[in-house]
C-alpha cells in the first residue's frame, strides 16, 4: 500500500514537472517584429550627415576626393523572426561606403543604436554600440596595407565592446543584447572585424544574441522528484512505526 502510494506521488510530480517544462519553453520564445538602427555620437570627421535612403539609416562623413561622395555606414534591419534567449539571430545588414577622402576628414568612431521591436512580448528595446572606424591611407602597395586588400588600402570596422550598458527584464530575468560578430554570408562564420575593400560599397551581416544577466536558479526536475520520493518514504516509515507500536 505504501509503495503504491509512493509511486502514485512520483508519477504526479513527473507529470507536473513535464507540464512546467513545456510551459517554460513556450514562454521563453520571443517574436521580433522588426529591427532598425540609428546613428549618433560620431567622433572625428567633417561634414557629418545622418539620413535615411530607401529604408537604410546612414551616417556619412568626410570631404570626397572624387565624385563618389562621402564615406559612411548604413544599417538596414530585419523583419519578423522568432528565437529563444541565447540563440544567435540576425540583427541586420551593415554597409560601408568606402570612398576616397581628403586626409583628416574621416570619422574614427560612431554609435549604432539597435532598436528591437518585439511583438511577443510586446516591447521595444534599444541598445547602443560604439563602432570603431579605421579608414586607412590609400598609398603604397596592397601587400603593405594593414588589412588584406585588393586595392590600397582596405578599412576596418569593429566593435570595441560587445555589450551595451542597459538591460531589460523578461519573466524575472534581466537580458542584454550582445554583439557576436559579422558574416559575409547569411548564417556563415562570424568574425570580429569587418574588412571593407577600398573604392566601393561593401556589405556584411551583423549578428547578436540576448544574453542573461541575472539567470534564475531553477531546481532540476530530477531533484524535485527525489525530494518528494524521500518525503514519501519518510512518511511511509512513520506510518509503519505507528502500526508496530499499536
Amino acid at each position: 500500500m505504501i509503495i503504491e502510494h509512493l509511486l502514485k506521488n512520483i508519477s504526479l510530480v513527473a507529470t507536473a514537472t513535464a507540464t512546467i517544462g513545456i510551459f517554460a519553453n513556450s514562454a521563453s520564445a520571443l517574436t521580433l517584429n522588426s529591427s532598425s538602427g540609428t546613428w549618433s555620437n560620431t567622433v572625428g570627421g567633417s561634414g557629418i550627415v545622418t539620413q535615411t535612403v530607401a529604408g537604410e539609416n546612414q551616417v556619412r562623413w568626410g570631404t570626397p576626393l572624387t565624385n563618389d561622395g562621402k564615406s559612411g555606414l548604413g544599417f538596414t534591419g530585419v523583419g519578423t523572426t522568432t528565437f529563444n534567449p541565447g540563440d544567435t539571430f540576425l540583427l541586420g545588414t551593415l554597409r560601408h561606403f568606402n570612398n576616397a577622402l581628403f586626409a583628416g576628414t574621416a570619422a574614427s568612431q560612431t554609435k549604432l543604436n539597435v532598436n528591437l521591436n518585439f511583438s511577443s512580448p510586446l516591447t521595444t528595446e534599444a541598445f547602443g554600440f560604439d563602432l570603431g572606424i579605421d579608414e586607412t591611407l590609400n598609398v603604397g602597395l596592397a601587400s603593405n596595407c594593414p588589412y588584406t586588400s585588393t586595392t590600397p588600402c582596405s578599412d576596418k570596422i569593429s566593435f570595441p565592446n560587445a555589450f551595451p550598458g542597459n538591460t531589460f527584464n523578461l519573466d524575472g530575468t534581466d537580458y542584454t543584447l550582445e554583439l557576436l560578430g559579422f558574416s559575409n554570408t547569411l548564417g556563415g562564420n562570424l568574425v570580429q572585424d569587418f574588412i571593407s575593400q577600398e573604392g566601393g560599397t561593401n556589405s556584411t551581416y551583423l549578428y547578436g544574441k540576448l544574453t542573461s544577466v541575472t539567470p534564475i536558479s531553477v531546481p532540476e526536475p530530477s531533484s524535485a522528484v527525489a525530494v518528494l520520493a524521500l518525503g514519501a518514504l519518510g512518511a511511509g516509515q512513520a506510518i509503519k512505526r505507528k502500526k508496530v507500536i499499536a
